[in-house]
């Protein structure tokens, strides 16, 4: 058993002698001269492709939050009902504020549902106004980002007026339509 242990030991060493000669050598050499710099590589990321969509990355939720925190809502919330990138908030004893941002419909697609359209413009973009479409105390503002993409603005009150919910919708929109794509 001995003389097997001692072959086995023997050719381990024989392997592991030349590999550990290679390796020392790898760092021992030295280089003379005068050392010049060279072109350096660029240390900053490279820029992610651009997102799909005329959206982009862009969130309903990044857009509604910070409008309706200052005014006492509820922490907004990713909803679903007009598409995959919509959110609300809610507020006790007044209603509810949504935004969408919805990629293949225009605002030409949105329907009055019974309540009044009127054609407007917010922050210089084309839009429409749907007052009562929700029943009372509602209000959708559509805004244009291409001809088959639009973001919404709805306002849903507790109770009150047509004219009250469409005043809000109208300031959120505001707020929010210099935050989106350039118009297409």
């Amino acid at each position: 058993m001995r003389v097997a242990a001692r072959r086995v030991n023997r050719t381990a060493a024989f392997l592991f002698l030349p590999i550990s000669l290679l390796t020392v050598s790898g760092c021992a050499s030295a280089k003379t001269g005068t050392p010049t710099a060279t072109a350096a590589t660029s240390s900053r990321p490279q820029a992610a492709p651009p997102a799909e969509g005329v959206f982009g990355d862009l969130k309903a939720c990044d857009l509604l939050e910070p409008v309706t925190s200052e005014k006492g809502f509820s922490p907004a919330a990713p909803e679903t009902y007009q598409s995959d990138n919509g959110c609300r908030a809610n507020k006790p004893r007044y209603g509810t504020a949504t935004t969408y941002l919805v990629e293949n419909a225009g605002i030409s697609d949105l329907k009055p549902d019974g309540g009044q359209t009127a054609e407007t413009s917010v922050a210089g973009k084309k839009a429409v106004e749907i007052s009562g479409g929700g029943g009372k105390g509602n209000c959708l503002i559509g805004i244009s980002v291409t001809g088959k993409s639009r973001a919404t603005v709805s306002v849903t009150l507790s109770s009150g007026t047509n004219e009250q919910s469409c005043t809000d919708a109208k300031s959120i929109a505001e707020q929010i339509a210099p935050k989106l794509p350039p118009v297409s």
